[in-house]
């Protein structure tokens, strides 16, 4: 019997498994053809969840289970998605930001780097209170909980290339 497909199931290990999903993931958003990055696929893959996933096509998570169960051939259950997170508002703090650094995760990444290390690099030297603004052509899920797992706030919005997270120590 196989596991269901779920909101928490990492991405990475779900292709490695299925590589058949890939195209069933590009099919629904275009974002996804950056899964077929090797980079991306070695990092952000290995600990993006299906509903950061999600999130980063912009699609409703139980869309994306639901969409990767059926091509899987799982049982469609309602009873084991769990509901999508309700829209971030953005805080005070984010809306007065002036970013002390910014970094382009696109180039970072292009570079061998990864994201999460330099960002959190640059955290260490700031003021608390200082903002460090992150540019990236996709929504960095992984990013986000992992700094605001070590106590910074964390904010993401929209822009018309892609997003922006602002980041502090509060």
């Amino acid at each position: 019997m196989s596991t269901l497909v779920n909101p928490e199931s990492k991405i990475g290990p779900l292709l490695d498994a299925h590589p058949e999903l890939e195209q069933v993931l590009i099919g629904l958003s275009p974002e996804f053809r950056r899964l077929q990055n090797p980079l991306l696929r070695r990092t952000v893959a290995r600990v993006a969840t299906v509903g950061q996933v999600a999130r980063i096509g912009g699609l409703p998570v139980s869309g994306l289970v639901k969409a990767l169960r059926a091509a899987l051939g799982e049982a469609q259950t309602e009873g084991n998605l769990a509901t999508e997170e309700a829209a971030e508002s953005e805080p005070a703090w984010a809306a007065a930001a002036r970013p002390a650094v910014r970094v382009d995760a696109d180039a970072v990444l292009a570079r061998g780097g990864t994201p999460v290390g330099e960002v959190m690099s640059l955290l260490t030297r700031q003021l608390p209170g200082d903002v460090v603004a992150l540019s990236v052509t996709f929504y960095p899920a992984p990013l986000v909980e992992a700094v605001r797992a070590k106590g910074y706030d964390a904010f993401a919005r929209k822009t018309g290339n892609g997003w922006e997270v602002l980041i502090r120590e509060p």
